[in-house]
């Protein structure tokens, strides 16, 4: 039990990595055009897109706030399954 736990929270540390990678990646305008960003919105798209449609009510600006709660999303589950398995 002990080894899927440590598993599945590195799983969630690499998706996290992954959000930071991708949004990182949004800030070139050419950067969106490659493989790499396409590989990481297709990794990280089935967390950040539920984000997305819980803030799209509030979404009055320019600034895409869903990979940043899908962050915190991630650790508190990361969290929970320290604590709980």
């Amino acid at each position: 039990m002990e080894v899927l736990k440590i598993a599945l929270v590195r799983l969630i540390d690499i998706i996290v990595w992954f959000i930071i990678a991708k949004s990182i990646m949004s800030w070139f305008p050419g950067a969106q055009d490659s493989k790499l960003y396409a590989l990481l919105d297709d990794l990280t798209e089935p967390v950040e897109a539920p984000m997305r449609k819980l803030t799209s009510r509030f979404n009055t600006g320019p600034l895409d706030m869903s990979p940043m709660l899908a962050i915190i999303f991630l650790w508190i589950i990361s969290r929970l399954i320290y604590t709980f398995l």
